[in-house]
Formats: C-alpha cells, structure tokens, sequence
C-alpha cells in the first residue's frame, strides 16, 4: 500500500526540518505539498496551520483528528543519518511520526474510500508553545460541524504494539510560575547590613516542597518544581534582588487554584521572616487532558487483537489536546514507540523512536475513525 511505502520517508523527511511553533513553514509546505499529491484540498490556518478533510463513500459523522507540527530547541545529538539540518532545533518528542502518522491515514483514507462519513486531519502548530496553536485552530473552524476528536502521542515507556489509554484525567493542568524577592544589597563582608534574597530564595524553595509533602492530600496528585534561580552580580556583592521559576502539575481545577494561593502565601511570609518582600506572578497554561469515558470505552474496544491496551496511570505532562476534548468529546492515547535499547525520555536530545510503531499508528487511528 502507498501509505506503508511513503510513512517512513515522510518521517524521516520532516526530522530533518524540526522549527518552533508558529514558525513551521518548511514543515508546512512539506503537509501541504503531500495532501496536494493525495488529492486532497488543504487550507491554511493562521501561518502554518492546515486543514484538510477527507470523505468517505457512505453517510456518517465528522471525525477530527489532530497531529501537532512544531520541534523543540534543543541541539539533537542521536547521530541518525537523516538528523536535523536546523542547528539548534530537534525533533525530540515525536511530533515528526504524529505527522507521518496522520499522512499515512490521510493516504490509506483516500485510497480505501469506502468509510463512513468524513475524516479531518488537523496539523497543528505550536504544542510545544504555550498557549499553544490548538486554540488557533479552533478559532479558524477546526471542529465546525465535527461530531468526536481524536489524536495519539507517540510514547517513549511503551513498547511497539502497546498503546496507553484511560477514562478521565490522562494530563495534567500544566501550570508556571514566578516569584521575585525584594531584599537589601550589600559587601559580603557586612551580612548584618542586609536582607539577603539569594537565600531567602533557597528557603523559598525548600518550603515550597512542604506544600506537596504536608499540606495537599495524598489523594490528590501535585507536582511543585522550582526549574530556576538567579540573583546577584559577582562574588562578594550579597544580591538585592532574585528570581525563582517553575511549574504545578495538577488535575482538579479546585486544587490548581488552592496550590497557586499557597505558593504566593509560603513565598510572602518566608520573606517576611527575613524582613524582605516576595511577589509571585502566576500563569495558567493547557488545562488537563480529559478522555471521554464512552469515546475511550469504544476505542479500546475497537482496538482488542490489534495491540496491547494499557490502562496507564494519568501523566503529569501538559498537552493542548485538551482544549478539543472542551468542545468535542472524543480521546487521546499514548502510542507505544520505545526502542530496543538506548531509550532516552522525551525531549532529549538522544530521543528515538522505532519507526515500526509508524504503522500501528495509522491502524489505531484507522480502527477509531472507521466502522
């Protein structure tokens, strides 16, 4: 079949041409290009997104399914014959199969034609990228007069011929935040003279910690982690000013929105305890990923004797995914792609996948989108 001969050097073409979100025009001219070949009927949204639908020979309702387009900035170092070609820029969370994936549906689609209904393959930039490019192309029409959603994340702790499915919360809320502390400068020879906020900023840290460990319940999942710190200027200058960065991980919109109360009040009163100020910027960012129950229960069902269903336990990772399951109901999977060896988390610069997952994809996708 076309689409097995094609899905391959599709992936490979486009994991030499990873770009950041909104900025994919190689990534799109190369969609749109082979949807042109297909006979298909693309059509732009915002910079670099497409939409295109496919239509079946018989009566039926409109599925959309989505793969995202944009690479990460990150410099690959896997050694692969057909690696980047854009210095500093990598393919490195498997959005170059997701696109493989949906153009091979998008083949095998065109060439069996008796389905029922219709197909909408959405190639969406900017997953990588809050706010994301779903929003985008839900504001240009990407779910008009569409019935269910669907869409699959390629997945470095499954095994090829396994996929990763549930019911209910499957991602978390993936949130960050900022807190800056306001001290005292000095001569770090005169410590007394000053309100040091380089270490009013490790206590802030530290306390944080206690928020997950005695103040959330066990039964609700929460993630608290500080990426960053910076403050000061050179060696024995005690620093006036710092800055912390990091993300909260949550499913429960009530606890998303206690844990943000929380951390503003543990960065306020640590620095009050040394006399300084702490002022906490927070910004919500994808909302969690909630499968349908009933569209879950028929996929699973659907795909008994393809592949291995896993029930896996909700992932603290963040996906745009989640703004389609707001207005569509419908499901998101986790693919299984692990490597033989040398398995590497995503966005690593060693990612890899195995390209035999390629197929199963498009089959899993085929079984949820087709009678």
């Amino acid at each position: 079949m076309a689409w097995q001969d094609n899905i391959v050097r599709d992936r490979r073409a486009l994991h030499r041409i990873p770009e950041l979100g909104f900025q994919e025009h190689k990534t799109r001219d190369y969609l749109w290009t082979r949807l042109r070949e297909m006979g298909l009927q693309p059509q732009a949204v915002g910079p670099t997104g497409i939409i295109a639908d496919v239509a079946g020979t018989r009566a039926g309702k409109r599925f959309a399914v989505r793969a995202d387009i944009d690479g990460l900035p990150l410099p690959e170092e896997t050694g692969l014959p057909f690696a980047s070609e854009h210095s500093g820029l990598m393919h490195a969370c498997g959005h170059d199969a997701h696109m493989a994936i949906l153009l091979g549906l998008a083949q095998r689609l065109v060439d069996e034609k008796d389905f029922r209904g219709q197909v909408r393959l959405l190639f969406q930039p900017a997953e990588e990228r809050p706010p994301g490019g779903a929003l985008q192309l839900i504001e240009g029409g990407a779910l008009e007069q569409v019935d269910e959603v669907y869409g699959l994340h390629i997945w470095a702790n499954l095994p090829v011929g396994a996929v990763g499915l549930r019911a209910g919360p499957m991602m978390a809320n993936a949130d960050q935040f900022t807190i800056r502390i306001k001290g005292l400068g000095g001569h770090g020879s005169q410590p007394q003279a000053t309100k040091d906020a380089v270490l009013i900023a490790a206590q802030i840290v530290v306390n944080l910690q206690t928020i997950v460990s005695r103040r959330v319940r066990p039964f609700d999942p929460v993630v608290i982690s500080c990426g960053t710190i910076h403050g000061g200027h050179t060696f024995n200058i005690i620093a006036e000013t710092a800055e912390i960065t990091g993300t909260v991980r949550t499913f429960s919109t009530t606890v998303q929105e206690w844990v943000a109360e929380e951390i503003n009040r543990v960065a306020a009163r640590t620095a009050a305890l040394y006399d300084a100020k702490a002022e906490m910027e927070y910004q919500k960012g994808y909302p969690a990923v909630v499968n349908h129950a009933e569209n879950t229960r028929r996929w699973e069902e659907k795909l008994q004797g393809l592949v291995e269903v896993v029930r896996v336990d909700p992932d603290m990772g963040g996906e745009d995914f989640s703004y389609y399951l707001q207005h569509k109901p419908g499901a998101f999977l986790f693919l299984g792609g692990a490597p033989a060896d040398a398995v590497a988390p995503h966005h690593s610069p060693h990612f890899l996948i195995d390209e035999e997952a390629l197929p199963f994809g498009v089959e899993v996708l085929y079984r949820a989108l087709t009678d």
